[in-house]
């Protein structure tokens, strides 16, 4: 088996693994990303959601920007091509997504590969993880290496420090991290499987709204279970078969359809971390001398057969996320980005939505590159003001006590 041997290696190239990679490659370490798919951003542009929600905490009085750095970056970078169209942030509330960037997911992912190389990180697209190594340790336990799957066989990746952006926690599972998913009676919330009326050129208003008719959801898509996940999948594309009949004409052309690769899931393992992000912390914007990055979304919980559950944050409160909730409980190199993040399922069903996926992955990757390169690759070891330091100098947000 071929290895090879980085600092930090990434699983999962969405738009958390993105931005942990380029965070890490950013501060000097030997930096690689492995994806499933030969396209980076996850449910962005795989998944055909791309509306990304939210930068911005409308109901504060001032400064309502609350995300910034990697993720604001892509965002410039593809509004200055005209590719991404930012809204006011100083609007008035109308509707919860009216401050979502929306994007070309095209334009999306070549602009991510492009600043994954500018950074220096080494991309392993189509190569996905397949099993992991894990040693023991005086610190506990130690992720050794990762094997992916290549067109040349098997390659074992090395690092100092992993970090999970595989959305599902599949690394840190299979490593043995303790974990939880979906409801307590074992329900999940629906997938949603995304599509497009035809292939023919459209303007930036009919491209980048995901809302209306242009998408089924999958019920209870259990994501920790292949065959179920196969289920799923099957399921969404007879739907979209039975619309095509449905709206089929004798005579008419040959219908044109655009159609994700799969279902894109709403939750899946929450991975335990040394602390758990609570439903009340989360509403609250309860602050920790560990809050490295703020999320704003709604409590969102979708739920089959009744309606979704909602508790929205309208008095001005910014949530705060700590890093101790990327940090895998039992392991010394183990960090986790994006959704699989330690939190009860109330915040999971928040903090999942993509730019605090973003703000949450550069906190990760920042960590995981100090963790590195000064401290051996034990991520608790790293003193959390370096982190906020260095998040602040990439021209992150970092969470402050209100004055």
């Amino acid at each position: 088996m071929r290895e090879k041997s980085y600092d930090v290696v990434v699983c999962g190239c969405g738009v958390a693994g993105f931005c942990a990679a380029v965070a890490a490659a950013r501060i000097g370490a030997r930096t690689a990303v492995t994806e499933k798919y030969y396209m980076p951003g996850g449910t962005l542009t795989v998944g055909g959601n791309c509306s990304v929600d939210q930068f911005n905490n409308p109901y504060k009085a001032h400064n309502r920007q609350v995300i910034a750095g990697i993720g604001w970056e892509l965002m410039q970078r593809l509004a200055r091509q005209g590719f991404a169209r930012i809204p006011d942030f100083d609007e008035p509330v109308r509707y919860p997504q009216q401050y979502g960037v929306k994007v070309n997911p095209i334009a999306a992912a070549a602009v991510m590969d492009e600043m994954l190389l500018q950074a220096g990180v080494t991309i392993y697209y189509g190569q996905p993880t397949v099993d992991v190594t894990v040693q023991n340790s005086p610190e506990g336990k130690k992720l050794h290496n990762i094997i992916i799957a290549t067109k040349q066989g098997l390659c074992s990746l090395n690092a100092k420090v992993f970090i999970d952006a595989t959305g599902d926690g599949d690394v840190s599972a299979w490593a043995g991290a303790q974990f939880e998913a979906g409801a307590q009676d074992g329900s999940f919330q629906p997938g949603t499987l995304r599509f497009y009326p035809s292939f023919s050129p459209v303007d930036q208003e009919d491209y980048v709204l995901d809302y209306g008719d242009n998408r089924n959801h999958i019920t209870n898509m259990d994501t920790t279970d292949s065959d179920k996940l196969t289920q799923a999948n099957i399921v969404g594309r007879r739907l979209l078969m039975q619309q095509l009949l449905k709206n089929r004409k004798t005579g008419d052309e040959v219908p044109m359809m655009a159609c994700a690769p799969e279902v894109a899931p709403r939750e899946g393992r929450r991975i335990k971390g040394r602390s758990v992000m609570t439903q009340q912390d989360y509403v609250s914007g309860k602050l920790y001398p560990d809050s490295v990055c703020y999320s704003f979304w709604y409590v969102d919980i979708h739920r089959d057969g009744c309606p979704t559950y909602h508790e929205y944050i309208v008095d001005g409160t910014t949530p705060a996320i700590r890093l101790s909730c990327m940090q895998v409980q039992g392991f010394s190199n183990l960090l986790t980005a994006g959704r699989c993040i330690s939190a009860d399922r109330g915040a999971n069903s928040a903090l999942r939505v993509k730019a605090s996926c973003m703000a949450i992955g550069q906190a990760a990757g920042t960590a995981g590159a100090l963790a590195a390169v000064n401290y051996g690759g034990l991520v608790a070891e790293v003193p959390i003001n370096q982190v906020k330091e260095q998040l602040s100098a990439a021209g992150a947000i970092v969470p402050v006590a209100e004055q």
